[in-house]
Formats: C-alpha cells, sequence, structure tokens
C-alpha cells in the first residue's frame, strides 16, 4: 500500500508540475541535469523533492521567465562568458536564484551585484571596491569571478552540487556538515529531518535543480519566452579605456548616446565618471558604438569632483563654481542632493580645494595656510559656526 501511495504521488507530481504529463523526453532530461550536477539519477524520486516540486514549480517557471525576460541582456552576457570559460550552464540558474540577474541588488549582509559577493570574497577573486567603483557590479567581471570561485568549490569538494550548497552556505559550513552526517550524499544533506545544512542552503540547491528543469523543459524550449536566452537578443558591449576622472556624459556625447544610457552600461562606477585616483579606468560602451567612439572620443579635461555638504542644494553648489544647476544635475544624472556625495562638475568651474581637519585645526590656521578669509571659508561650506570635526572635508573657496 505505501509503495502504491508513493508511485501515485510521483505520478500526481509530474502531472501536476507544468499542467500536463511530463513526458519521456522531460524525463531523460530531467535525469541529464542531476547528472550534470554530479547527483544520483535516484534523486528524481526523492520524496521531500517531489513534495516541494509540486508546490512550487509553477512559481519557479513564472520567476524564471519574469527574470529572463526582464533581465536577457545580463542572462546573455552570462550565458557568452560560461560557454567561453567552458563552464556548465546551471550556473545561469545559480545567478537567477541568487539575484533575479540584477545588477543593483544588495543584501543585508552586503553582498551586491548579481552573483552577490560580499566584500571579503570580492577581493579574493579581484574584484575592486572601493569609494568609487564596485566591481561586483559589473556583470563580466563579476561572472568570471564567480566561475573561479565555483571551480575552485567543485575541486575542493568533487561535486558541481556540493560545489552549489559551499557557495550558499560557505564551505567552513558545508565541510561541518558532511562530518557530521559522515557522508556528502545529496539525500542525506538535505535531509529535512536530520537538517545538517540550514533551510535556505537546501532550498537553495533544490531550485537551482527545478530552474535547470524549466530550462530544459520541452514546451519551454519551443516557446517564444526561450528566445530570450539567445545571445543574439542583446546588443553586445565593448570594454574600453579611458583616463580617470572622465564624465560619463563626455563620453556619450561622442557616441549619440544619453549619459542615462550609457549608465546602464557601467553600473560598476558608483559615480557618473571614472575614478579621478587612476591614471586611466575601463568602461563599457555598445559594441555597435565602437567604430563611433574610436572615430569621436578626443581625450579632453578631467573633471572636478565636489563633495556635497550637509545643506547642500544645487543651486548653492552653482553659486560656489559659478556654473548652473541644471549643468550639475545633467552632468551627474542626479536629481536629488545626498549628503557626502561626489559630483562631477565641469572643467571650466571654477578651481575647487579640499582641506581635511586634522586634530588641533582652526579655521584662523586654515584660513591662513589658504590665504582666504574665515568667513569665505563659512559661506563655502555652509556652517553656522566656527567648529571643526577631525576627518571633516572642507571646500576651500578660490
Amino acid at each position: 500500500m505505501r509503495i502504491f501511495a508513493i508511485v501515485l504521488f510521483i505520478l500526481l507530481s509530474c502531472s501536476c508540475s507544468f499542467g500536463f504529463m511530463v513526458s519521456d523526453d522531460n524525463f531523460q532530461k530531467e535525469i541529464r541535469v542531476l547528472k550534470e550536477l554530479d547527483i544520483d539519477p535516484k534523486y528524481i524520486n526523492d520524496e521531500h523533492f517531489l513534495r516541494l516540486k509540486n508546490v512550487r514549480m509553477d512559481m519557479t517557471k513564472k520567476e524564471f521567465i519574469n527574470t529572463i525576460t526582464k533581465e536577457y541582456k545580463h542572462a546573455a552576457i552570462i550565458k557568452d562568458v560560461l560557454k567561453e570559460r567552458n563552464a556548465p550552464d546551471f550556473l545561469l540558474y545559480l545567478a537567477i536564484v541568487e539575484s533575479k540577474l540584477s545588477n543593483r541588488a544588495t543584501s543585508g549582509a552586503k553582498a551586491a551585484g548579481i552573483w552577490q559577493f560580499i566584500p571579503s570574497t570580492a577581493k579574493l577573486h579581484n574584484l575592486e571596491v572601493d569609494k568609487y567603483v564596485d566591481e561586483r557590479r559589473d556583470p563580466l567581471q563579476a561572472t568570471h569571478a564567480a566561475i573561479d570561485y565555483l571551480e575552485r568549490l567543485k575541486d575542493r569538494f568533487g561535486k558541481w552540487y556540493l560545489a552549489i550548497l559551499a557557495y550558499n552556505a560557505g564551505e567552513g559550513k558545508l565541510s561541518k556538515a558532511i562530518k557530521l552526517a559522515g557522508s556528502d550524499d545529496i539525500m542525506v544533506l538535505l535531509s529535512p529531518k536530520k537538517k545538517y545544512l540550514p533551510l535556505e542552503s537546501r532550498d537553495y540547491l533544490r531550485k537551482i535543480i527545478m530552474m535547470a528543469y524549466v530550462a530544459n523543459d520541452s514546451d519551454f524550449l519551443i516557446s517564444k519566452d526561450s528566445s530570450m536566452l539567445n545571445s543574439a537578443t542583446y546588443i553586445g558591449i565593448e570594454k574600453v579605456d579611458i583616463p580617470g576622472g572622465i564624465s560619463l556624459r563626455d563620453v556619450a556625447s561622442t557616441i549619440g548616446f544619453s549619459i542615462e544610457k550609457l549608465s546602464q552600461y557601467n553600473t560598476h562606477l558608483r559615480y557618473s565618471f571614472t575614478p579621478p585616483n587612476r591614471d586611466k579606468y575601463y568602461i563599457y560602451i555598445p559594441t555597435i558604438k565602437k567604430e563611433e567612439f574610436i572615430a569621436n572620443y578626443k581625450i579632453g579635461p578631467k573633471t572636478k569632483i565636489y563633495n556635497t555638504k550637509k545643506g547642500d542644494t544645487f543651486e548653492i553648489i552653482a553659486k560656489k563654481l559659478n556654473i548652473k544647476a541644471s549643468d550639475i544635475k545633467e552632468y551627474n544624472n542626479v536629481s536629488k542632493i545626498k549628503s557626502n556625495y561626489k559630483l562631477a562638475v565641469p572643467a571650466n568651474a571654477k578651481t575647487i580645494y579640499e582641506y581635511q581637519v586634522k586634530k588641533g585645526d582652526t579655521l584662523g590656521m586654515i584660513s591662513r595656510k589658504f590665504g582666504v578669509e574665515v568667513d569665505e571659508i563659512i559661506k563655502a561650506n555652509s556652517k553656522t559656526n566656527m567648529k571643526l570635526a577631525i576627518g571633516e572635508n572642507l571646500v576651500i573657496p578660490h
């Protein structure tokens, strides 16, 4: 009787997942998915997984299709890099589960980007994160870093499904779980009774398996939605080097692009300009604009950087620098002022000197150092009194 119930449950699960009976072709594809993940094919009959699949498969399908429709550019970029690196396709589904392929995704644990790197892991894989750039949000660089990391985890643990669990739970936690369980078998590690791993990590792997099932389903493959995974659906991007401290607006104007569009290709830049503390830095432009860029781009003067202060408005800053408030907004592609934010201003703006307050400094000492009246410093920094804070950045009018 128990055997009959299990068989009936399996048949019902298979028939409900997509609203149709799972064909032998799909069954074979699901077996292949498991093998690619180094999972024993018998896991296809795991009772807990079948129950979860029956409940969540429709939702997983919707999430998968919504993600590749909205973020088809990132899906295509990742697929191209996976192909170039000869890495397995299912790593794309890991990225979907991590962030829904959003380059702007940020977690409470300070993870960022499509692959949700935390700062320390990003550093280990040569992704730069500083006050001017966050390369975790660079879809190309971060994908290469994620492949490097996952391949290292695969080498350490020997199986792809274990590498995926380690990516989510951490290497130490997975090692401890394997030791406690006395096995690295998937059905043992994912046991809902033993709970060797947190529920989040157990569901994480199951979600990726279900995403892979969706992507390989026969009905999906002949649907119009599957075309969104074709790299021909997006305009390729080209990496080009330009000097540090150059405004994206100046580059955009040479290729007939708006700064809004160009910023979308360069979400790894924290501001609308390349890092002013570097001789050169890379940006991305559409491949179809490469020849236009080469023909038209001329290295112009570096932008000047203004650090916003509490109480600043576009009008106050414009008056200080003798430029238009509208120019500041356009130059930086911003509509609101944030405190302690770096704004690029045109090269023809007034010269800006900045000074970081040190222990023992007074306004009188700073005014004598730069030959500027105290009241001018107070006005330029929108200060209401003579007090200074160590580490405070002061604009020195000139």
